[in-house]
């Protein structure tokens, strides 16, 4: 569905189906949430019903965080009136205990929308407000499909950002029904970039290029400094240390396989399990025997999602 300001391609006209998005993303926490919201945005063949806002770190005000943060994008993109942007829920309590949110009540909503498009919903967080919207109306989990971004690599899992934003909502996901495609720590830690090559293909491209990498760039500051005095901080021997994160020269977009998989979905990389019970550790109890299947990415191509991101960058905001 073409945006205002943003230009058609010129292969748009070769029978691609629309699909319908919903993207649920912490997009304040850090600074790759807002590539990936990018590259969806500029997919002509995705509808983006919605961009809901998630929390972060379990933190009070993080969805507002989120929230403010994705307008401020949509205003540099000049579309904050094309697209519906949403309050989420905060982390759930227990599995029948939870906040309810108009994110929620959307994605329910949208769900049972009489439309012929495949609806996904991909999370680039914590899968709290899928979680909440399965449980409102679990007739729903089959007239979806989710993607998301969180959990260690199996068989053993463990602690991982996204999943331990909310164990709850990740064990509910997994109990329920809904056609599910996890990318684990292992895959999304695959789509490594420089900052010297964000200031080559990204920087140029007009203020929306600018303002993409400056938040990154001060994300990293931000992050460095939290690390300052700790003991991975500048160690060569901690395998978390200086070269790893926040050094100041790069930098994971490990949430663009929410749109790369919607472009090509990769099933040769697919793992096919039975859904796992989720620890409240974030490690997993493996049901082999599940019924209920999901996909599971340990890998992703990383350069074509990326090249493809930084073409449609290029393509949309780069110069004449």
């Amino acid at each position: 569905m073409l945006k205002k300001g943003l230009k058609p391609y010129p292969f748009d006209k070769y029978g691609a189906t629309e699909i319908r998005v919903i993207d649920d993303t912490d997009f304040a926490c850090e600074g790759d949430d807002p590539f990936a919201t990018l590259q969806l945005l500029l997919v002509n063949k995705f509808d983006v019903r919605a961009i809901t806002a998630a929390s972060f770190l379990h933190q009070p005000g993080s969805v507002q965080l989120s929230y403010d943060k994705i307008l401020e994008m949509l205003d540099v993109m000049g579309i904050r009136d094309e697209v519906k942007v949403l309050m989420g829920s905060m982390p759930m309590t227990s599995e029948d205990e939870y906040e309810t949110s108009e994110a929620a009540a959307f994605i329910v909503e949208e769900a049972l929308r009489d439309d012929p498009r495949p609806l996904f919903v991909v999370c680039q967080g914590a899968i709290t407000n899928i979680a909440v919207a399965l449980t409102i109306k679990p007739e729903i989990a089959d007239r979806m499909h989710v993607v998301w971004i969180g959990g260690e690599s199996y068989p053993e899992g463990g602690w991982e950002f996204n999943l331990s934003g909310d164990a709850i909502a990740a064990r509910v996901v997994m109990n329920s029904d809904v056609g599910l495609w996890q990318v684990t720590a292992k895959a999304y830690s695959m789509m490594r970039v420089s900052f010297a090559e964000l200031y080559e293909k990204v920087y140029p491209c007009g203020k929306m290029g600018k303002w993409l990498c400056e938040q990154l760039w001060e994300t990293n500051v931000r992050f460095a400094s939290m690390r300052k005095g700790t003991p991975m901080d500048l160690d060569p021997k901690e395998p978390e240390g200086y070269a790893h994160f926040a050094n100041g020269e790069m930098w994971s977009l490990g949430d663009n396989p929410v749109a790369g998989l919607l472009l090509n979905s990769q099933r040769h990389e697919q793992i096919i399990m039975g859904a796992p019970y989720i620890n409240d550790d974030g490690t997993y109890t493996l049901r082999p025997d599940n019924p209920h299947k999901i996909a599971v990415y340990e890998t992703v191509d990383a350069q074509f999602i990326l090249n493809d991101l930084f073409a449609r960058i290029k393509y949309q905001y780069g110069e004449s």
